[in-house]
């Protein structure tokens, strides 16, 4: 009953925790009110220049560049190691396996094997140095740690614990599928796809949904067109209650009182 629950059920829950949860927070987004310009500066005046500025914030981090060069050759070469290694892992979700993604397993499995020192690098920054210790939660250290899980076990499944990949592959068409299975798995991959669950779990509720958020950002998808004027769409008239103590006509009062005695 175990094994069914961990290579049935689960991967079920967390995928559809991992979905929900990403639209979740995309609706929460797109509905949060923006009364006002709050672009970060300097910024693009038209909308390609916004589109421009998402592209580069998403592919090569201009403005952490600027900042910090040490943790943006961190932070590039994390994202990099780990697409890579995204798209290498397609093979065993797709059947056949198309011609790019045949091209890209060597590339895949080098960075596979170099992606924990970016990671090692961005949590010994977190606590080594007295500013970013200083900002740093356990979310933070969590989604370190929980990559840093994922990419060592995965390294030892590929050169110590050897996972047969038919079994592997078998397993994830059938839960595709509808037509789950459970293989015989060693420990280690049992852990390692745990691990997995887990950050399926987490990537929605965690910092990892700054992947998405940013384009949603305001301070980020907005334009610099500050000479024009903005009407607040909430300056609107409000009704107040007499038996208020303090009216808006006892401030009137308050204040013509203030400035006839400072003309005197």
């Amino acid at each position: 009953m175990g094994a069914q629950f961990l290579f049935i059920f689960l991967p079920y829950i967390s995928v559809g925790i991992f979905l929900g949860g990403i639209l979740y927070r995309f609706w929460r987004w797109a509905k949060t009110p923006i009364p006002l310009r709050i672009v970060t500066t300097p910024a693009p005046r038209t909308r390609l220049g916004v589109a421009w500025r998402l592209v580069g914030d998403a592919l090569w981090f201009p403005n952490l560049f600027k900042a910090d060069k040490l943790l943006w050759a961190g932070g590039f070469l994390l994202h990099i190691f780990l697409w890579l290694v995204v798209l290498r892992h397609l093979r065993f979700f797709l059947y056949p396996v198309p011609e790019w993604v045949r091209g890209i397993q060597t590339l895949g499995l080098y960075a596979g094997y170099l992606i924990p020192l970016p990671l090692a690098f961005l949590l010994a920054r977190r606590l080594l140095i007295d500013r970013a210790l200083y900002i740093s939660i356990l979310g933070d250290y969590f989604a370190l740690l929980l990559l840093l899980s994922i990419t060592v076990s995965g390294i030892l499944l590929e050169v110590f614990f050897r996972t047969y990949v038919v079994d592997v592959k078998a397993l994830v068409i059938g839960l595709i599928h509808f037509q789950p299975q459970v293989p015989d798995a060693h420990w280690l991959f049992v852990l390692h796809f745990l691990l997995v669950m887990a950050l399926l779990v987490y990537f929605p509720f965690g910092k990892l949904m700054h992947s998405g958020g940013f384009f949603l950002s305001p301070t980020r998808n907005q334009r610099a067109n500050f000479q024009e004027r903005f009407i607040n769409p909430w300056d609107f008239p409000v009704s107040y209650n007499p038996l208020n103590l303090s009216p808006p006509e006892k401030y009137s009062q308050a204040l013509e009182e203030v400035k006839g005695s400072e003309k005197g």
